[in-house]
């Protein structure tokens, strides 16, 4: 073991799509008391996740979250997760239209944060992705800066046709291209979301993403999960998928990652994982 990878702490990192949170409603607005409810909700189940992967609370915490509507509903939602030193580092700033889009990246933290943005993804024409990632490079030992990038990679929904889905598969791998490019120079990096695409399922055959990002360095933590435990996406009617993940380059995993049903507060599960 090197000195530097001895002077490394474990992480735990995870990941949860909050499906249009908290509203659930694409475009529409609960009622306070019903979005205030589910955030309190969802917080809890956050903090049951963390413990879960770190029953003593002594590891520092890497969250990643897609679909959060903006900075305000991040930062009640991390607030009441109650970690200590956890908040929000980053959050993407998407328009939608004239305003605002209400499915942002949100990146939150109990580490020291060096620097942070987001940024859309561009420059592919008609084969440019839906929006972009959030960023944070945060201080994982005195000498040692980790880049963690959120994303939410184009979906299929309403992909009918194959010229539909041919279209999906290459704006998820310029995003994927666009990730392997701007973390290369780094030896640390986490990059984790909702990739929309299952690495396993013959439908997905097709996707290069996830040979792009392992050409690039990145282990996907979810191949060492067991393939009947692996579903983030659960679907009665076409069985569970795998569409959230966590990838790492320069970390290893420290356990099995897991899994962490949500109640139904969202239609994705969340992911936690232990990385040292």
């Amino acid at each position: 073991m090197s000195v530097v990878a001895a002077m490394l702490a474990a992480l735990v990192v995870g990941t949860w799509n909050g499906n249009w949170f908290p509203s659930g409603r694409a475009e529409h607005r609960a009622h306070p008391d019903v979005e205030a409810a589910t955030i309190e909700a969802a917080a809890k189940m956050l903090a049951s996740g963390l413990k879960a992967a770190d029953p003593e609370g002594t590891n520092d915490v890497i969250l990643v979250m897609n679909e959060i509507r903006g900075p305000r509903v991040a930062s009640n939602l991390v607030e009441r997760i109650g970690r200590p030193g956890l908040v929000v580092a980053s959050i993407s700033a998407y328009r939608r239209r004239d305003r605002f889009d209400q499915q942002q990246e949100v990146i939150a933290t109990t580490l020291p944060v060096a620097s942070k943005g987001w940024s859309a993804w561009k420059g592919f024409g008609r084969e440019t992705p839906p929006r972009g990632y959030a960023f944070a490079a945060v201080v994982v030992s005195p000498a040692v800066t980790a880049d963690v990038y959120a994303v939410h990679l184009k979906s299929n929904y309403g992909a009918t046709k194959e010229d539909i889905r041919s279209l999906n598969r290459a704006k998820r791998a310029h995003a994927a291209e666009k990730l392997a490019k701007a973390s290369a120079a780094s030896r640390y990096v986490v990059v984790a979301g909702d990739f929309n695409a299952d690495a396993w399922r013959k439908e997905f055959s097709k996707e290069t993403l996830f040979d792009i990002l392992a050409k690039a360095g990145f282990e996907n933590l979810m191949s060492r999960v067991p393939p009947g435990r692996r579903g983030t996406h659960p679907h009665k009617r076409y069985g569970d998928s795998c569409l959230d993940y966590i990838f790492c380059k320069g970390f290893s995993a420290a356990s099995v990652p897991f899994v962490h049903p949500n109640d139904s507060l969202s239609d994705h599960f969340a992911v936690f994982a232990v990385v040292e």
